[in-house]
């Protein structure tokens, strides 16, 4: 006949022959033990499942394969005295396993980064620091010619660019050296345009860091072209930390300059000290 787990509802193959007025078996699947009353031969229900299942078991066996254990020890029921509680299933056991692991993971790494962050807040990238970081030097409103004196410019050049959106262009490019014994930041220059009697034309005031490409004076427009050579990365990676004997590159660029242009000149009007 054909019993069924009142716990987990895995169906047996029991062996009549076995029976008794009342006996006690154990499921081995979930492990669950239960007590079988005498059988009423008249129970449609039962008769119909013992011609579905026609395999011969014996006692404790599962119907299929998968619920059968293997080199499971034989029990025998009438020394089951005690009810069994069924296992807890092995995947929620895991889940919980993994979301222990999961918080304990975390909270180690906060105590790392709680310990270790602190050594390493001195680092810093220029380019990525916050804007009040970026700009922090001993900032002067006044500069005379002493604080500027051994900022030298060299490797200027001069020329003409035809540009299809803007028009004629006058680019004055070079370097400013830091020729001091200790550090310079944020090295400004003014570029001034002067006419046949020494009369300033056009000037312009400009931070050193950033220059542009043939390519890109060719062929950018105004807004563009600015935004190139005003570059906040330019400056900061290249113009706020001179060392002595370095230099940053600088590049100022004249649109459309009046006719009555004879000569240029360049001046250093700042150099900051870098902040300690």
């Amino acid at each position: 006949m054909i019993v069924q787990c009142p716990n987990c509802s895995t169906k047996y193959n029991f062996d009549e022959s076995k029976f008794k007025d009342e006996i006690k078996v154990r499921c081995t699947r979930c492990e669950h033990v239960f007590k079988l009353s005498a059988l009423n031969e008249d129970d449609d229900f039962l008769s119909d499942l013992s011609d579905e299942y026609s395999d011969d078991f014996s006692m404790g066996e599962s119907a299929s394969e998968e619920s059968q254990a293997p080199d499971e020890p034989e029990w025998d029921p009438d020394d089951m005295n005690v009810d069994i509680a069924p296992a807890a299933p092995m995947p929620r056991r895991k889940k919980i396993m993994a979301a222990v692991m999961g918080a304990t993971a975390l909270v180690v790494l906060g105590l790392l980064l709680f310990v270790v962050a602190p050594r390493f807040s001195g680092l810093s990238i220029p380019f990525l620091a916050p804007e009040d970081e970026q700009d922090e030097v001993q900032r002067q409103t006044e500069f005379t010619e002493e604080d500027v004196r051994d900022i030298s410019l060299e490797n200027i050049r001069q020329y003409f660019v035809t540009n299809d959106k803007i028009g004629q262009l006058f680019v004055i490019e070079g370097q400013a050296v830091n020729n001091f014994q200790e550090p310079k930041s944020m090295i400004k220059l003014r570029a001034s345009l002067y006419d046949a009697q020494g009369n300033v034309v056009v000037e312009k005031e400009f931070l050193c860091g950033n220059v542009a490409s043939l390519f890109q004076l060719q062929v950018s427009n105004r807004e563009e072209l600015e935004s190139t050579l005003q570059a906040r990365l330019g400056v900061l990676t290249t113009n706020k930390h001179v060392d002595p004997g370095s230099y940053t590159p600088f590049m100022v660029v004249f649109y459309d300059p009046p006719e009555n242009v004879q000569e240029f000149g360049l001046e250093v009007i700042e150099a900051h000290n870098p902040a300690l």
